[in-house]
C-alpha cells in the first residue's frame, strides 16, 4: 500500500514539475503561425471575404418567396355610392350604403423575380473575387511579419547563449588561473598583487554572466511571445549559430520581380479593385431588366365554414418585365467615374513610390550584408590570432618567464575577439533574413 502511494506521488510532482519544451526553428514559427491573435483575425477576414462573395454571387439567382395569410375583418368597410347611376329612375343623388369585401379573406402568393441584366452585377462579381485575393494577401502579409519576428528572436536567443557559453568558458579559466596563482602565492613565489589582479577580472566577468543570464531568460520570454507560449514556459532551443546558416544562403537579383514583395501585390490588387469600381460606375449608364412571376389563390367568404372550401379559392398569376433605363441624374455618375479615376492614379503613385523604396531598400539589405559578411571574416581571424596570442601567453606564464598582467590582457583580448565573432555571424544571419525579406523571397523554403 505505501509502496503505491509513493508511486502516486511520485507521478504527480512529476506532472507538476516544469518540463523543458525544446523547439527548432521550423516548430517555434508553426507555433507562430497557430497561436498568433492577429494572424488567426486575418485568416477570419478571409472567410468573412469569401461568404461575401457568396452572398453578392446570391443576388442574381433566382429570388423566390411564398406570401400567404388569413384575415378576418370584424367591421367590414362600407362606403356611400349614388346608386341613381346603377338604378335607373331613381331620383339622382339617392345614395345607398354598400359593404365592400367580407368578413374573411385569404390569400397564397408564390412571387419569383430574377435579374436578367444588371451592369453592376457582374462587374461586382469580378470585384468580389478581387477582395476575396486581397484577404488572402493581407494574411500572407501576417504570415511574414509573423516569420520574421520569429526568426529574428529565435537567432537572438541562440546569440545570447552563445554569450553565456563563452562567459561560462572563461570563468572556468580564470578560476583555474586565479587558484593556481592563489597557490603560488601562498608558496611565496609571488606577490599579492598577482591575485588581486586576476580576482579583479573573475569578479567583472561573474557579473557579466548574471546579466547574460539575466539577458537569456529575457530573449526566451520575448519568443515565448512571438510563438504563442505562456509566459514562464521553458524552452530549448534546437540549434546554434554557424557559419553554416550564412554559408547556405544565396540570393538572385536576375529573377526579382516588385510583385514578389506583398506589399507591392496588394497595391495591386488594390488597383484592380479600384478598375472595377471605375467600370461599375460606367455600368450605371446601361439599363436593367428583370423578369418576375407571380402566381397565388385568394378567396373570402362572410361564413367562416365556407371559408376552407377548395372551389371557392380563385387562382391568378402575372408574368412581367421590369426595364430600368437611367436617363438623367444630374450628372452623378459622371462625378462618380472622376473619382475612380483619381483613386486609380493615386494607387499607381503610390507603386511608382514603392518601386523606388525597394530599390532602395535591396541595395542597403546587400550592401549591410555584404558588410557583416566581411566583418565576419575579419572577425574569425582575429578570434583565432587572439586565441594564438593567449595560448603562447599562458605557456610563458607556466613556464615562468610571462607575467599575469600579459595572460591577464590576452584574456581579455580572447574574450573581445569571441564576442566580436558571434556579433558578426549574428547581424549576418539577421541581414540574410533582410535580404529574403526585401526580394520577398522569405516564405519559399
Amino acid at each position: 500500500m505505501n509502496y503505491i502511494l509513493v508511486l502516486i506521488y511520485v507521478f504527480f510532482s512529476f506532472l507538476s514539475f516544469p518540463q523543458e519544451r525544446k523547439l527548432s526553428l521550423k516548430e517555434c514559427i508553426q507555433l507562430a503561425t497557430e497561436n498568433n491573435e492577429n494572424l488567426k483575425n486575418s485568416k477570419l477576414e478571409e472567410r468573412i471575404s469569401k461568404a461575401l462573395s457568396r452572398e453578392f454571387l446570391s443576388i442574381g439567382l433566382p429570388q423566390i418567396n411564398l406570401d400567404g395569410g388569413l384575415k378576418y375583418n370584424h367591421d367590414v368597410p362600407k362606403s356611400l355610392i349614388d346608386i341613381s347611376r346603377f338604378m335607373p329612375g331613381v331620383p339622382e343623388g339617392t345614395e345607398q350604403e354598400v359593404q365592400f369585401g367580407q368578413a374573411y379573406d385569404g390569400r397564397v402568393d408564390l412571387f419569383i423575380n430574377q435579374m436578367i441584366f444588371n451592369g453592376s452585377y457582374f462587374v461586382g462579381l469580378s470585384a468580389a473575387k478581387e477582395l476575396v485575393k486581397l484577404s488572402e494577401k493581407l494574411t500572407k502579409r501576417d504570415e511574414i511579419d509573423i516569420n520574421i519576428s520569429v526568426r529574428k528572436a529565435f537567432y537572438t536567443v541562440l546569440n545570447t547563449k552563445s554569450r553565456i557559453e563563452l562567459v561560462n568558458n572563461n570563468l572556468e579559466r580564470l578560476q583555474n588561473l586565479l587558484n593556481e596563482t592563489t597557490q603560488l602565492y601562498q608558496n611565496g613565489f609571488i606577490e599579492k598583487l598577482d591575485v588581486d589582479r586576476i580576482q579583479v577580472a573573475f569578479n567583472n566577468l561573474n557579473s557579466e554572466k548574471i546579466k547574460a543570464d539575466r539577458l537569456y531568460e529575457l530573449s526566451k520570454e520575448v519568443l515565448n511571445f512571438q510563438i504563442g507560449l505562456p509566459v514562464g514556459t521553458n524552452i530549448e532551443l534546437i540549434g546554434s549559430l554557424s557559419e553554416d546558416i550564412v554559408n547556405d544562403f544565396s540570393y538572385n537579383l536576375n529573377d526579382f520581380d516588385y510583385s514578389k514583395r506583398i506589399e507591392y501585390s496588394i497595391l495591386q490588387t488594390d488597383k484592380n479593385l479600384k478598375f472595377y469600381d471605375l467600370k461599375n460606375n460606367r455600368s450605371q449608364y446601361y439599363p436593367q431588366i428583370y423578369a418576375n412571376y407571380n402566381y397565388g389563390y385568394n378567396t373570402s367568404s362572410s361564413n367562416y365554414d365556407l371559408f376552407f372550401e377548395s372551389d371557392r379559392w380563385k387562382s391568378f398569376g402575372t408574368l412581367g418585365l421590369k426595364i430600368i433605363v437611367p436617363i438623367f441624374d444630374g450628372f452623378l455618375k459622371r462625378s462618380k467615374i472622376n473619382q475612380s479615376k483619381y483613386k486609380i492614379e493615386q494607387v499607381e503613385n503610390q507603386m511608382m513610390f514603392l518601386e523606388r523604396s525597394i530599390n532602395l531598400q535591396i541595395n542597403q539589405s546587400i550592401i549591410n550584408y555584404e558588410n557583416t559578411k566581411e566583418s565576419l571574416t575579419i572577425s574569425k581571424q582575429n578570434l583565432e590570432l587572439a586565441q594564438n596570442v593567449y595560448n603562447a601567453t599562458e605557456r610563458k606564464y607556466k613556464e615562468g618567464v610571462g607575467s599575469n598582467l600579459e595572460l591577464i590582457d590576452s584574456n581579455n583580448s580572447l574574450k573581445i575577439a569571441q564576442n566580436q565573432y558571434y556579433n558578426s555571424l549574428y547581424e549576418s544571419i539577421i541581414a540574410s533574413i533582410d535580404i529574403k525579406k526585401t526580394l520577398g523571397t522569405l516564405l519559399n523554403n
